[in-house]
């Protein structure tokens, strides 16, 4: 059943990878490069000692980025498919294993069901508490955020898991579950908006922001339902065979 799995989730990664780079070129991107043109320069070096015969050298080191146009939009489809890939394959197992576990059937319908539960726990929850960020907007420090995306994360999941399968008042737990990240709380920057010293700069990044808020959302609930919808129907077919 691995391999059929492995080929089926590749399947199933560049369509949805695919799709969800379209979306992003045509309606999220386009918002990123606006607000990368109001970047403040800052030096995007980083110091490097080494000690050569007693003596200290210091280098700098520019971080690397993919360029803009192909190369920029190639590394995003990449990361794209292999992110779906690694998706399809926990909801083929997820859905195989509940097929076998607790007789749940599996169709593209109860796929897509299953893309919008993901599409909760891996977006709009931590959202919630972590706003996706714009170029120029101030964050928390990145370990801090990390951390409690994958709490909010696995809280979800918990939650979702309590109400679909724990039975009767046992369903009460996903209260405990859904209320965790809540209860210890997203990390927040010390100031919150953008630094930028132009005030029409900050008034047209913010209204960056908000749109991209709102581009990236339906960017990633067509990714997810899409998802949700052809790992169900491969589910399917997996278990037919």
């Amino acid at each position: 059943m691995f391999r059929p799995m492995v080929l089926a989730a590749l399947g199933i990664a560049l369509a949805a990878g695919l799709v969800l780079s379209a979306v992003q070129t045509l309606h999220v991107s386009p918002i990123i490069y606006a607000a990368e043109a109001f970047e403040i320069e800052q030096p995007e070096m980083a110091a490097v000692i080494h000690s050569d015969h007693g003596h200290s050298h210091t280098h700098s080191v520019q971080a690397w980025a993919p360029g803009d146009g192909f190369e920029r939009i190639a590394f995003t489809v990449l990361s794209n498919v292999l992110s779906a890939f690694g998706f399809a394959i926990i909801l083929l197992a997820a859905m195989l294993m509940a097929k076998d576990k607790a007789q749940l059937n599996v169709s593209w319908q109860r796929g897509v069901l299953w893309g919008l539960a993901g599409y909760l726990m891996f977006f709009i929850v931590p959202a919630l508490g972590l706003t996706p960020e714009i170029p120029g907007m101030e964050a928390a420090a990145l370990e801090g955020r990390q951390s409690w995306w994958v709490l909010a994360v696995l809280s979800t999941g918990l939650a979702i898991a309590s109400v679909v399968f724990l039975p009767g008042i046992a369903k009460a737990f996903a209260i405990v579950f859904i209320a965790v990240p809540w209860l210890v709380g997203a990390p927040q920057p010390q100031v919150h908006g953008f630094l930028h010293p132009d005030a029409q700069a900050v008034a047209t990044l913010t209204d960056l922001q908000a749109q991209f808020l709102y581009a990236t959302a339906i960017a990633n609930a067509v990714f997810w339902v899409i998802l949700g919808g052809l790992t169900g129907y491969t589910a399917k077919r997996l278990v037919q065979a």
